[in-house]
C-alpha cells in the first residue's frame, strides 16, 4: 500500500496535469508540467516516482472514462446487453446484433469516440523520457532505478499506443515533448499508419524489457510495469501483426522464465482480488485504499470505484446499489457458443443466471468482480468493489501462443497450451481437432470463455477475422464493412471536436462515408 506522502504527490501531479493542459489547446500536447514548472520538478528520485506513479493513475483514468475498457472490449462483441437505462435499449436489441456494433454510432458516450485523455497519458511518458536523461545520475540511488523509470515510460507510451490503435486504428505519432513558448507553432500532425507505430513500439519495449526484471513470484509487483508485461505486450503486438514465429517467441519467454503459475479453479477468483495470484502479469490498482483522499469523491484519480466494476453487478450482490447491470442475455454466445458445455467450471464460478428485471432481460450476470463493501458499513455510505483490473495473465500468454501455433500449424503444440487453462476448467474441446481453421475456432472460443468482462474478446475476434470470419458470427453485417481497406471494426473519430484541433486528421475509412 503507498503511503499518504506518494498518494499526495500523485494528486499534486494530477492538478498540475489539469492546470496545465486548461492552456493548452491542441489534445495531442497535453502535459502535466509546463517549461516553468519543469526545470523545479525534475531534481530527485522523489520528484521521477512521482512522474511515474502519476502514469498509472492516468491510465486508469483512461480506462474507466466511460466505462470505456468494457464497452470497447467486451459489449462489442453481442456477450453482453447494456443496462436498461444505459441508453435506448429498445432501439438497439429491436434493430442492431450485436447490439453495439456502432451501427447507431454511441452519440451518447462522446468519450468513445475521443482519443485526447490516452494523449495526456502519451505526453507523460515523453516528459519523462526527456527529462531523466538529463538529470545527473547522482540524483537517483543507482543506474538501474534510473533506467527502470525510463523502462516504465517506453512501456506506458507503448501500451497507449497500442491500446488506440485497436480502438481506432491509425494514431497520431508523437514522441516530442511541447510546452507553453512552443504553443501556436505546433503544425498539423496526420496519423501514423497502424504498423509503423508498431515497430517504433516494439523497438520502444524490447529496450524495456532488456532493463526491466520479472516479478519473480513477488504479486506486488503486478501493478508496476516488469519484464513480464513488456514481453506480454511485444507477443500482443506481434499477434498484431500476424507474426506469429515472434509471438510464440515472446509468450514461451513469459510462459517459462516469469516466475507466473496459473491460479487453481478452487481459488480462481483471486485473479480479481488485486496483488493476490501468481497469474497475474500486469494489474492496475483498484482496490480500496483508506489513505486514497479521492476515494469519497470517487474522482477519475481515485483507486477503488463503484460504478466501474458495479457495470456487470445488481441485486443483494452489491447491497443493492445498482437496480440494471449488463446481462449476457439467455440464448446469446454463453448459451450457444461459448459455454455449451455447463461442465466448464468457469461457468459455475463467474456467471450467475438471474431472472429478467427492471428492464433488464433473463441472463448471465458475470461475477469475476464481486468483492463489495461500503467504506462505512453502519451507514452503508461510500460503496467500492474491491478488485484490480488485470491487463495481462498467464492464461493469456498460454492462450495467444496456442493461436500463433494453431496459424503455424503445430497442431500439438496449439493443444498442450488449450489444455492448460481448459484442463483447469474441466473441459477438453481442444481434443480431436485436426486442421489449423478450426483449431484457431477453438483458440478464440476459449479466449471468449478465459477472458469474459476482462475487455479484450473484441479485439480476438479483430485480430483472426482475416481467416475466422468471427465479426460476422457475432453480428456484423458481412457488406465489405470489415475489409482491411474500409476498417469498419474500428471506432469512429469524433471529429467535430478533434478536427479543429489538428487540420491533417482524417476520419476512419468507413465512418467517413457512413454517418
Amino acid at each position: 500500500m503507498q503511503s499518504r506522502l506518494v498518494k499526495k504527490l500523485i494528486i499534486i501531479a494530477a492538478a498540475s496535469c489539469i492546470v496545465i493542459c486548461t492552456s493548452c489547446h491542441k489534445y495531442l500536447y497535453q502535459a502535466p508540467v509546463d517549461a516553468t514548472y519543469g526545470a523545479q520538478f525534475w531534481t530527485s528520485q522523489e520528484s521521477v516516482e512521482q512522474a511515474a506513479l502519476a502514469l498509472y493513475g492516468q491510465l486508469r483514468s483512461c480506462v474507466r472514462s466511460s466505462n470505456s475498457f468494457f464497452i470497447n472490449g467486451d459489449l462489442t462483441t453481442g456477450t453482453f446487453l447494456p443496462n436498461a437505462t444505459q441508453w435506448n435499449l429498445d432501439a438497439v436489441e429491436s434493430s442492431y446484433n450485436p447490439p453495439f456494433d456502432f451501427s447507431y454510432v454511441p452519440y451518447f458516450e462522446p468519450d468513445l469516440q475521443n482519443w485526447s485523455r490516452f494523449y495526456s497519458l502519451i505526453s507523460q511518458a515523453n516528459l519523462m523520457l526527456t527529462n531523466i536523461p538529463q538529470m545527473p545520475l547522482s540524483d537517483f540511488a543507482s543506474a538501474s532505478v534510473r533506467d527502470n523509470y525510463l523502462a516504465e515510460a517506453w512501456f506506458m507510451r507503448a501500451y497507449a499506443y497500442f491500446y488506440m490503435i485497436r480502438i481506432w486504428g491509425d494514431p497520431v505519432y508523437v514522441t516530442t515533448v511541447y510546452n507553453d513558448v512552443d504553443f501556436g507553432e505546433i503544425p498539423p500532425v496526420a496519423r501514423t499508419p497502424e504498423n509503423q507505430v508498431l515497430d517504433s513500439c516494439l523497438i520502444d519495449l524490447k529496450k524495456a524489457a532488456g532493463i526491466f526484471s520479472y516479478a519473480a513470484g513477488d504479486v506486488t509487483k503486478s501493478v508496476r510495469a516488469n519484464k513480464g508485461s513488456a514481453c506480454a505486450l511485444i507477443a500482443h503486438i506481434y499477434a498484431w501483426m500476424h507474426q506469429y514465429d515472434s509471438t510464440h517467441a515472446y509468450c514461451q519467454q513469459v510462459i517459462n522464465a516469469g516466475g507466473y503459475s496459473l491460479e487453481p479453479m478452487a481459488t480462481y477468483t483471486n485473479i480479481w482480488k488485486g496483488q493476490s495470484s501468481l497469474e497475474s502479469i500486469f494489474e492496475l490498482a483498484m482496490t480500496y485504499n483508506d489513505n486514497d483522499p479521492n476515494f469519497q469523491g470517487q474522482g477519475s484519480w481515485a483507486e477503488a470505484q463503484f460504478s466501474f466494476f458495479g457495470t456487470f453487478l445488481k441485486g443483494p450482490i452489491v447491497g443493492n446499489q445498482n437496480a440494471n447491470c449488463w446481462i449476457a442475455p439467455s440464448g446469446g454466445l454463453i448459451d450457444n457458443t461459448l459455454f455449451t458445455d455447463t461442465t466448464d467450471a468457469r461457468y459455475n464460478a463467474i456467471l450467475s443466471l438471474v431472472p429478467a428485471s427492471n428492464g433488464d432481460p433473463a441472463g448471465y450476470m458475470l461475477l469475476k468482480y464481486a468483492n463489495f463493501a461500503f467504506q462505512t458499513p453502519s451507514t452503508e455510505s461510500y460503496p467500492y468493489i474491491n478488485n484490480d483490473l488485470v491487463i495481462f495473465r498467464l492464461s493469456d500468454m498460454y492462450l495467444l501462443d496456442a493461436e500463433a501455433l494453431a496459424y503455424k500449424g503445430n497442431l500439438a503444440g496449439a493443444q498442450a497450451d488449450l489444455a492448460m487453462t481448459e484442463n483447469r476448467a474441466g473441459i477438453t474441446s481442444y481434443q480431436g481437432i485436426n486442421d489449423s481453421y478450426d483449431m484457431v475456432d477453438e483458440c478464440v472460443m476459449e479466449r471468449g470463455r478465459e477472458f469474459i468482462g476482462e475487455g479484450e474478446w473484441y479485439y480476438d475476434l479483430i485480430r483472426t477475422e482475416y481467416t475466422q470470419g468471427w465479426l460476422e458470427y457475432v453480428g456484423y453485417p458481412s457488406d465489405g464493412r470489415l475489409s482491411t481497406t474500409n476498417k469498419g471494426y474500428y471506432w469512429p473519430l469524433d471529429m467535430t471536436t478533434l478536427f479543429p484541433e489538428d487540420k491533417l486528421l482524417t476520419q476512419n475509412p468507413y465512418w467517413a462515408v457512413h454517418k
